[in-house]
């Protein structure tokens, strides 16, 4: 984080401080932040946030004890540490975001879509580390709050700074997009999700354009031609460079040749600066998508082709996104349980079923979909019965529609039952893949964790 003093923080907050026992406490200064009284650093200011089930208020002492040097929140409080007092600490972790941002001279990335988000921030930072000291948003943080304490991460070696922007509402990325004011923006794809907030694939389009506004007449946009939305962004991008990528046709970077395997993709990576073979650790031609997005940012920021090849070969294993578990040389567990949305399904049941062996889907609910929900399941369902899988396992309440209309699909109540079918099967079949995949309320890493720890358990097993 760049230092700041507590006068400075008082400036940028329009917060007040109290419990100064000599002007010199206005110099004091803060080389950290938390919003977590269990992580504190030397010389940290902690915030207190306060959320719809929690008020950090309530651990103020416990930060003070941990070393906490200074203290923003709302409510004053009866003690001798120093205290900046504001109106609402969310929006004053903002306005502290946004002032390190503007303290940086580092390239920023944000990027946004209905899937693949972490995906491609994940392979952008590993081509960007290449070339220079980069931050990127920690695992999936990328709401408001998240946003912003990613950018309190930045200091003044940072050449670029790769932050990933979720939303569940309207008006959360126009947000967020103000905090980082982009020099890049990427939006990488769009899908029915996260309808409870937007309402329809339009309303999930709207709420991605709001990336815009916070984009300069100087910056590029980055956009997927093989989405069908970008029609309507037209008017909010018609003044700003712009970038296209696809996988489906010739465009500004595409790809050729395409090979998928059980162990990553390769392809022939066409770019305005010429042409590299690429190979990339990751399953599915969604990914090979996502992989055409980061190097359109490459691209962007005239990294030379040789790194970015480099990068790509190098992508790091992103836990619970199509990650792949050996249980033994013919036995395969897909841990696809992060999250689910009808994009991601879709994608996760084109790589099944070109896995070799006996393949089994285990599907739970995909959450969020608003009213339509009961349909989109359907929908899973009858792209499930048309695909080369052979098996589909569902368990929650909406899945059950994924295995009646899959016709080749049972529906389970019960974990055990499910498990113990399971293993059965994997005894069965001397050669078989298990693809498992639901939203993250359906927390599916249970059954991931339970074949993992039998395996472990006894070899015999299989």
């Amino acid at each position: 984080m760049i230092s700041v003093s507590l006068k400075q923080l008082c400036l940028i907050t329009n917060g007040v401080l109290h419990n100064k026992s000599f002007n010199k406490e206005y110099d004091l200064i803060c080389n950290s932040i938390s919003t977590n009284s269990k992580n504190i650093h030397p010389q940290c200011l902690f915030i207190a946030l306060i959320g719809k089930n929690f008020d950090a208020h309530n651990f103020i002492h416990e930060a003070i004890e941990k070393g906490a040097i200074a203290i923003l929140l709302e409510k004053r409080l009866n003690i001798s540490t120093p205290q900046i007092v504001v109106k609402n600490t969310t929006i004053a972790l903002g306005k502290i975001a946004l002032w390190v941002r503007t303290q940086s001279n580092a390239k920023i990335i944000a990027l946004t879509g209905s899937s693949g988000k972490t995906s491609v921030k994940e392979i952008a930072t590993t081509i960007f580390k290449t070339c220079g000291k980069t931050l990127s948003t920690f695992q999936n943080l990328n709401n408001n709050i998240g946003v912003s304490l990613t950018l309190l991460n930045l200091n003044l070696l940072h050449k670029y700074a790769i932050i990933e922007i979720g939303a569940n509402n309207f008006k959360e990325i126009l947000y967020a997009t103000k905090l980082t004011r982009p020099n890049i923006v990427l939006i990488n794809n769009i899908y029915h999700s996260h309808l409870d907030g937007f309402g329809s694939l339009l309303g999930v389009s709207k709420a991605k354009q709001e990336i815009f506004f916070g984009l300069p007449k100087t910056g590029t946009a980055i956009l997927n031609a093989d989405s069908h939305c970008w029609k309507q962004w037209k008017k909010k991008i018609k003044d700003r460079n712009i970038i296209w990528f696809s996988i489906n046709k010739k465009s500004q970077l595409f790809a050729s040749n395409i090979s998928l395997s059980d162990t990553g993709s390769s392809f022939l990576l066409h770019s305005p600066y010429g042409k590299i073979n690429v190979n990339i650790p990751l399953l599915g031609l969604h990914n090979v998508s996502n992989a055409l997005a980061a190097t359109a940012i490459a691209v962007a920021l005239k990294i030379p082709l040789k790194f970015i090849q480099l990068g790509l070969s190098k992508i790091p294993k992103i836990c619970g996104r199509l990650e792949v578990i050996k249980l033994n040389k013919h036995k395969i567990v897909i841990n696809d349980t992060y999250n689910s949305n009808v994009g991601s399904m879709t994608a996760a049941i084109k790589v099944l079923e070109n896995m070799p062996g006996h393949t089994i889907f285990i599907a739970g609910d995909m959450s969020e979909l608003g009213k339509m929900n009961i349909l989109y399941h359907q929908i899973i369902g009858k792209t499930m019965h048309a695909s080369k899988i052979n098996e589909v396992m569902s368990i929650g309440k909406l899945s059950k529609e994924i295995s009646i209309n899959s016709k080749k699909g049972k529906h389970y109540t019960s974990l055990n039952e499910l498990m113990n079918n399971l293993f059965k099967k994997i005894y069965l079949h001397k050669k078989i893949a298990i693809l498992i995949k639901g939203s993250r309320s359906e927390k599916l890493e249970i059954i991931v964790n339970k074949l993992v720890q039998e395996y472990n358990h006894d070899h015999t097993f299989y």
